[in-house]
């Protein structure tokens, strides 16, 4: 009777479970079937009608108001920089080059026979050369008035910075031996120029990488390693191209030139005639002319001999030939050349189609510019113009000038000023 009892609890409980399941399940289905009911609605009802815009629709974010703070373009920025001018009333030795096919006028920068002496102190130097560096500071590097290099050259950046070029040649000699103080006093001016250094070209000279003073200690692979750090002085790279014509820079030019640097610039000017663009030679060491004897007459008062290839001095081998034809052959790419180290300036033609420009010193302080401008362009494009960079008078075109000569360098040739 007892278990009889027991197990119909157990029935009733377990249906009692069963009920509520069942509750449970039906409350759950209603209110799925209301929601079902009510989306439907909602999405047939127009009041409630969804509308996803199309792409163009969609207004573009407006742009902030332009703001007087804003940061500029790099070129309205470089316009806007004001560069100090400099203080020393510098010579501008100015030139016009005529080139076919040029789009605009482009403006590049001369400077060479600096020949920049900083080293007053025992130290840098040798003791036994004290002497005769000091001598040369005060009879070579240093200007009619007074002016020595080291203090001229802040203002030849200056000058450089405020005119604005396409690009700069460095023709040699810019310092008159190598040592860490030159150096020093070089780079510094070096890094404050506002240029790409893609767009400055520094062809050296014997002076520049000259050792004469600087005694046992340091060595030409030192000084080669001073060079590397101002701008590599990388032998494939003496050149500049502006893309309608090209510069080709001749490294050591008082030397012959060695095969390798031969092969170098053969494919530059291979490269050059390829493209149908003009090349400008540039050296240090000038070239002798074939048609004027004027260039030798100068040359022998400055110098005392013809100071420049083929000269006494300048005996060119078999390499230095094949590379001497393609300024002098008749067919030559080469429509201008541009040289220094005469210390003395002189214009004229080296063969019946070709001119050469060798400028004064910038220890005279004087720097040269060139125009290369369109052929057919209203400029004299047969000698030279000189102006102070600060003039009372602003004449249309610059005072030519001729037969002139530099007084200071004919009492400053000495030693090893080569």
């Amino acid at each position: 009777m007892n278990n009889t009892r027991t197990t119909l609890k157990k029935i009733k409980r377990t249906l009692r479970k069963k009920r509520n399941l069942i509750l449970l399940a039906c409350i759950t289905a209603i209110c799925l079937c209301t929601t079902s009911v009510t989306a439907f609605i909602l999405l047939n009802n127009n009041s409630y009608e969804i509308i996803i815009p199309e792409a163009e629709q969609i207004p573009p974010p407006k742009e902030p108001a332009a703001s007087e703070n804003d940061a500029q373009t790099p070129a309205e920025t470089e316009e806007s920089i004001q560069y100090p001018e400099p203080d020393y009333n510098l010579t501008l030795e100015e030139i016009y080059v005529p080139l076919e096919g040029l789009s605009r006028e482009y403006k590049i920068a001369w400077v060479s026979d600096l020949h920049l002496i900083t080293d007053h102190e025992p130290g840098g130097v040798s003791e036994g050369s004290m002497i005769k560096i000091n001598n040369r500071y005060k009879t070579l590097s240093v200007t009619d008035d007074g002016v020595h290099a080291e203090d001229l050259w802040p203002d030849i950046v200056k000058c450089l910075n405020t005119g604005n070029y396409d690009g700069i040649i460095f023709g040699g000699d810019m310092m008159d031996y190598c040592s860490v103080s030159n150096m020093e006093t070089l780079k510094k001016g070096y890094d404050e120029l506002r240029y790409d250094k893609e767009h400055i070209l520094y062809i050296r000279a014997d002076h520049d990488y000259g050792a004469w003073y600087v005694g046992d200690n340091f060595t030409q692979q030192d000084i080669y390693h001073l060079h590397e750090e101002l701008d590599g002085d990388d032998p494939e790279k003496k050149y500049l191209d502006f893309g309608e014509f090209v510069l080709i820079g001749i490294n050591n030019s008082n030397k012959n030139i060695t095969d390798e640097n031969f092969s170098i610039v053969e494919k530059q000017y291979e490269k050059a005639a390829k493209e149908k663009k003009p090349v400008i030679a540039v050296t240090h060491v000038p070239y002798g002319s074939n048609v004027d004897s004027s260039l030798k007459e100068l040359s022998m008062k400055v110098r005392n001999k013809p100071y420049y290839w083929v000269g006494p001095d300048y005996q060119p081998n078999d390499t230095m030939w094949d590379y001497l034809n393609f300024i002098f052959s008749e067919d030559t790419q080469v429509k201008q050349v541009l040289a220094g180290h005469l210390h003395a300036p002189w214009d004229g033609m080296i063969t019946d189609q070709l001119r050469e420009h060798i400028f004064s010193p910038a220890f005279s302080g004087t720097i040269g510019v060139i125009h290369f401008v369109p052929e057919g362009t209203d400029v004299d494009t047969s000698t030279y113009f000189s102006r102070k960079y600060f003039s009372e008078e602003t004449p249309d075109e610059p005072q030519k000038t001729s037969d002139k000569t530099d007084k200071k360098a004919e009492s400053t040739i000495s030693g090893n000023n080569k």
